[in-house]
């Protein structure tokens, strides 16, 4: 098993807040799953409305209630908004692996806060998950993202024969072993 999250974990950085999803979430949901840039970069179909919204906030819970999937709201801590989204699922509790993604709001984007974001889920998944490595898969043309993974030394896939699974043409993976963590944080315990 790769965690129960229950009940949810709720987390804190040193700004920012790592909250549970809620249906009064859904007006910014829609507007982050209706970002055409973002949707662009993932391949994903722009959220048409609230409904659309609604229905992926019941996909999240449902998947978090049955340990399929782990997913936060970023918001400030003087403030419940959500300005982003960060979360783990396609678990492979055989392999010890998940994938993590995540997504900011236009207005919060390059202000270091999946800087501050990424570490700590990163920690989380492999402290509390007991994950042995973590996926990330960006777009090619996403710069900030492969400059963010990079940095915290996820390292670069090219071929899929590293056991990743492919993505679509124009999209990278990265992964990043709890080894590489563990040295990581030995070297720089303020990175994380």
């Amino acid at each position: 098993m790769i965690a129960d999250f229950s009940p949810f974990p709720r987390l804190t950085t040193r700004q920012l807040v790592l909250r549970e999803l809620d249906v009064a979430d859904a007006p910014l949901i829609h507007e982050l799953r209706a970002d055409e840039v973002t949707s662009a970069l993932i391949g994903r179909e722009l959220s048409k409305g609230i409904e659309d919204a609604l229905a992926f906030i019941d996909r999240i819970k449902s998947g978090i209630g049955r340990n399929e999937c782990i997913y936060w709201v970023i918001c400030f801590e003087d403030t419940s908004d959500l300005i982003g989204t960060i979360g783990c699922w396609n678990f492979d509790p055989a392999g010890e692996t998940a994938e993590i993604g995540y997504e900011l709001l236009a207005d919060f984007r390059g202000r270091g806060i999946m800087s501050e974001v990424l570490p700590r889920i990163v920690r989380f998944g492999f402290e509390q998950m007991h994950l042995k490595s973590i996926l990330a898969f960006c777009s090619e043309q996403n710069f900030s993202s492969i400059r963010l993974l990079k940095k915290y030394r996820f390292k670069l896939f090219t071929t899929g024969t590293d056991g990743t699974r492919q993505q679509g043409d124009g999209m990278l993976s990265f992964v990043l072993t709890s080894t590489s963590f563990s040295v990581q944080t030995d070297k720089n315990p303020e990175a994380v």
